[in-house]
């Protein structure tokens, strides 16, 4: 939900990187002269041929994120309790209050120090936006120069809190934005938000309602010419091929941070590769298939991180014949080749940009570890392909084979299209892998690669057999409420309101629950269960309704490839066995604040 217009980027790369597009260039190492060298950071597809300083524009400048202007904490991701402290030196919590305390060293690019009304008018101004924190607190307010409360609502789990605050509040300069903050807006916004929380319907017929639309128009309209930021680096010029970002000496820790600035590289997958070869980057998160990966370790100083990421998930449409018969998506289950899958994509080489999900528990390989025990998951069904037991489920629901080809029981020949987002390549090589598999088996089956706007458009309107979804959170529920939730199923808002989606439900058994609604459930247990008993229990059971009814197959997670060379800087973060540690899983989370926070800790020094 939203108070003012929606503010979306869509990705165009490759799975697992940002969005844009343009030319890159640019000079590894290079600064002004007598100054420390600059890093070369190219990630793919950073920004586009417009872009707007202003933060609540739908052009917005992302890059400006930890490393201009700073959020009030970094979650240590995937902790949901611990986070490293930035804008906000200290936090503690006392009743129903969530009282933040800023760094006092803080100041803005223009001289000025941050204080308590920049934290409590951006604030405001997120809740025009719809930000997610608003469900969270009843109000907010400034109690001196660099104190600001949180007012908790009634029965809201602190840690989820905590993330969506300090994780997730960016500071913006009331100097710029202020004006936006009038005694009318302060008194919308809470009395919105107060009612959203009982009454989603009712709130949006509100004139508090429509007044923040208007403020968030106007605001989003608001024309920026310089981007005034508190953070470690500021933006000195930007093109479509590059933006220069200098180290900024008024930054509280710049005596810490070792290089003289950003050549922040602007640019597509193909821009990218070469530029690692040549040694024109020192670093980017671009996305490297086997061919590339392989020529890339035989590159002197060519090193790579290997957070995991998200998921890769099929998703079936549970309202659509045959695919509303859990035994029918049971027998998919044991004929689609989750290995070969994501081999066809990322190979079978160390530092693939995929790893293969065995057991389908609904959730990462990350969550299990902090939410299920082994001896949890090893209860469940691995689901190996199997075509003998994919032949008994569906012959027991009155499907036939003639001529090799599977007749469903109201006597059409048993079909099925994979959607896809055409510029996902990884993804569509790996449906066509399983699209290949379920011919062989007797289904036949093919790859609608298509725009990501139609493919997003069918997939919430339910027009589609399988289709493609990524997965992530902040803990268990999160991430299943990120595809069984109204987000993907029974939308409730939006421009897909009141249509299917995966169509999974809407009432659902499941173990432990019983009957739920299990798209309203899921947001409602996301948002209100915080890390402890409950939220382990609820993970169980939710695992097992996922592995015995199958809406959804996690047949790969993302690899994140942190590519990075040593030829121009050292002391990068160090790696353990699994090529990650806790700075590289933030990274992972989080690209830009984990590298702000490394380069804020001393790593990434020039080479002497």
């Amino acid at each position: 939900m939203a108070a003012g217009a929606a503010v979306s980027v869509a990705a165009a790369c490759s799975a697992g990187t940002a969005a844009g597009g343009g030319s890159a260039g640019g000079n590894s190492g290079s600064g002004q002269s007598g100054a420390a060298p600059y890093l070369s950071f190219s990630p793919c597809c950073s920004w586009g041929t417009t872009w707007s300083n202003n933060p609540y524009n739908v052009n917005q400048l992302g890059i400006q994120n930890d490393f201009i202007t700073l959020r009030l904490a970094v979650q240590n991701y995937p902790s949901l309790t611990d986070y490293t402290p930035q804008l906000a030196s200290s936090w503690d919590v006392k009743g129903d209050q969530l009282t933040v305390h800023l760094h006092q060293g803080a100041k803005w690019q223009d001289g000025t120090p941050v204080t308590s009304k920049d934290v409590y008018d951006t604030a405001l101004l997120d809740g025009t936006r719809g930000d997610g924190f608003w469900n969270d607190i009843t109000g907010v307010k400034a109690t001196d120069d660099s104190t600001v409360v949180f007012t908790l609502r009634k029965g809201q789990p602190v840690p989820l809190a905590e993330n969506d605050i300090l994780a997730n509040i960016l500071p913006y300069p009331s100097s710029v934005y202020g004006k936006f903050v009038t005694p009318q807006l302060e008194k919308d916004v809470p009395a919105y938000f107060v009612e959203y929380q009982k009454d989603p319907d009712k709130a949006g017929k509100m004139p508090e309602y429509k007044r923040m639309g208007k403020v968030f128009q106007n605001l989003a309209a608001e024309k920026v010419d310089k981007l005034i930021g508190d953070g470690p680096f500021q933006l000195d010029n930007i093109t479509t091929k590059e933006a220069k970002l200098s180290k900024w000496s008024g930054f509280w820790g710049a005596d810490k941070i070792k290089i003289g600035g950003i050549n922040y590289l602007n640019g597509a997958n193909e821009t990218i590769y070469p530029q690692l070869f040549s040694n024109q980057a020192d670093f980017s998160n671009v996305y490297l298939p086997p061919p590339i990966l392989k020529r890339w370790k035989s590159t002197s100083n060519a090193n790579t991180a290997l957070p995991l990421s998200f998921g890769f998930v099929l998703g079936f449409n549970s309202h659509k014949y045959p695919f509303n018969m859990k035994e029918v998506r049971q027998a998919l289950a044991y004929v689609i080749p989750r290995e070969q899958m994501s081999q066809a994509s990322y190979g079978t080489g160390q530092g693939a940009g995929g790893t293969w999900k065995q057991v389908m528990t609904g959730i990462s390989p990350t969550m299990e570890k902090l939410y299920l025990s082994q001896d949890k998951i090893n209860q469940l069904n691995k689901y190996p392909v199997d075509a003998a037991k994919a032949t008994q489920l569906l012959e027991s629901k009155g499907f036939k084979k003639q001529g090799g080809k599977w007749i469903m029981p109201n006597g059409k020949p048993f079909t099925m299209t994979f959607t896809a987002n055409a510029d996902t390549s990884d993804v569509v090589t790996s449906f066509n892998s399983a699209a290949k598999a379920l011919t062989a088996f007797g289904i036949k089956s093919d790859v609608n690669a298509t725009s990501g706007a139609q493919q997003d458009a069918d997939q919430h309107n339910g027009n589609f057999d399988a289709g493609m979804y990524f997965v992530s959170g902040v803990d268990s529920l999160s991430e299943l409420d990120n595809i069984l939730g109204t987000a993907q199923n029974f939308p409730t808002g939006g421009n897909y309101a009141g249509k299917r989606g995966l169509g999974f439900g809407p009432k659902v058994d499941v173990p432990g629950l019983g009957s739920e609604n299990i798209a309203t459930a899921l947001d409602s247990q996301a948002r209100n269960v915080g890390p402890g008993p409950k939220l382990n229990e609820l993970t169980w059971d939710y695992a097992q309704m996922v592995n015995d009814q199958v809406p959804y197959i996690w047949y790969a997670t993302k690899v994140y490839q942190f590519t990075y060379s040593t030829k121009n800087f050292t002391n990068w973060p160090p790696v353990d066995k699994s090529g990650t540690s806790p700075l590289w899983n933030i990274v992972g989370a989080n690209m830009s604040a984990g590298i702000s926070l490394a380069l804020q800790q001393g790593y990434i020094a020039p080479k002497k």
